[in-house]
């Protein structure tokens, strides 16, 4: 079979490229600063209808779940990647990292970075991968994006506002009794675990959708008491929110949605 291309109008180069860093990277660039308090779980929970909160429950629940077995340390797994002593200063001061508790290992993450060239510069982002527990948690996303046309609609709305929760997966906190299942070592040797939720869990994507819904009061995810006016149409995408009507109804939706960020 043969294609012929068009390289006049079908493609083009995004103003954003991310690479894996370098360790000159780590030395050169400074890690994304990063200050954000943890959202209220209990809040969230408190807005979801029952089949939503039970699906939040059962994909919480592998987060918490090791990948070793009760009587290994998981010192076998170890990786050999180690965070940066400045990346680990900057991390303990965003209460990302703490010190390791006495409880044993469970589970390991491998910590690395990556460089966004921005039009406006660098940009190093900081990642926490748990290899071992993305493989073994049979885990499948029940986050399903609808047909395009489903969310043609609101280009056409009166207004618009599109709302980002910054830096999502460092707004939610890990339970104590996990985040032995997520450490690492800084360069030093010093043992360390996440307090925070890690981006690259695989579970991640879909826990945020949940979140980031109830705090949009999506209709199909919330109890109908906290529901949006009916000629308010909110869509979310992982940490992304828009909101679309007419003007004085998604102006007044999106007080209501910042309100409840504020709240929880």
């Amino acid at each position: 079979m043969i294609f012929n291309h068009n390289h006049d109008a079908t493609i083009t180069r995004r103003a954003t490229r991310t690479r894996l860093a370098t360790p000159q990277d780590e030395h050169a660039i400074p890690l994304q600063q990063v200050g954000v308090p943890v959202l209220n779980l209990e809040w969230i929970q408190s807005r979801l209808n029952p089949a939503t909160l039970e699906r939040l429950m059962q994909v919480w629940g592998l987060v918490g779940r090791s990948p070793f077995p009760p009587s290994s340390s998981g010192k076998a797994r170890e990786g050999s990647r180690r965070i940066p002593t400045a990346d680990a200063r900057w991390l303990r001061k965003a209460g990302i990292i703490e010190d390791a508790s006495s409880t044993i290992t469970g589970g390991w993450i491998i910590p690395f970075s990556v460089v966004e060239e921005k039009t406006t510069g660098l940009r190093r982002r900081w990642i926490a991968w748990p290899r071992d527990k993305n493989r073994d948690d049979h885990y499948e996303a029940n986050a399903p994006l609808l047909h395009i046309s489903h969310y043609l609609p609101p280009v056409m709305a009166e207004a618009v506002s599109c709302l980002d929760l910054k830096s999502s997966f460092f707004q939610v906190s890990l339970p104590r009794e996990t985040q032995h299942l997520f450490r690492c070592r800084v360069e030093d040797g010093t043992l360390v675990e996440l307090t925070r939720f890690p981006m690259g869990c695989k579970a991640g994507p879909e826990i945020l959708q949940i979140i980031t819904s109830a705090i949009a009061v999506v209709t199909t995810v919330v109890h109908p008491l906290w529901a949006a006016p009916p000629l308010v149409r909110v869509d979310v995408w992982i940490d992304d929110i828009r909101i679309a009507g007419p003007k004085s109804d998604a102006t007044l939706w999106e007080a209501q949605v910042l309100r409840n960020a504020d709240s929880c």
